[in-house]
């Protein structure tokens, strides 16, 4: 499985994946700062990619962490 191009990524907050480690990292919440997410096997990051970072990313549960928690924290930087 290869790493996916940006014009297939749809979700603003994704940065990067790496399937040998099954890695996707994605922005972080304070500014400068980054949240990586191990999956178990890459068949399940690459769904996971596939649904949710190439696809309805508004349906992922860190789409939603990220944009309530990064826009309401910003007031606070």
């Amino acid at each position: 499985m290869a790493t996916y191009s940006s014009t297939d990524i749809k979700c603003p907050f994704y940065i990067n994946d790496n399937p040998q480690t099954c890695k996707l990292t994605c922005e972080g919440i304070p500014p400068g700062s980054t949240i990586a997410n191990h999956f178990l096997n890459g068949k399940t990051m690459h769904t996971h990619i596939e649904r949710r970072c190439a696809g309805d990313y508004k349906a992922c549960p860190w789409y939603s962490v990220l944009w309530h928690g990064k826009y309401s924290m910003a007031e606070r930087y």
